[in-house]
């Protein structure tokens, strides 16, 4: 059972890489390995970040 999970989210991750989609997960292990004495956002916070990031920085890259 655990494999599947493991499946799972590695799928989930995958999709996510490929639509531009922040990994919560991967972020949590960063900062984990890292930089453990410094606090982890919470994921909705983790996700409004990586919008204002994306967004609001001015990196933006699209087609058109």
């Amino acid at each position: 059972m655990a494999a599947w999970r493991m499946k799972i989210r590695s799928i989930n991750c995958a999709i996510k890489t490929i639509f531009g989609m922040p990994n919560y997960h991967r972020y949590v292990e960063h900062c984990r390995r890292k930089h453990p004495g410094r606090p982890i956002l919470s994921e909705k916070e983790y996700y409004m970040f990586a919008l204002k990031e994306r967004y609001e920085s001015g990196k933006v890259n699209r087609c058109c």
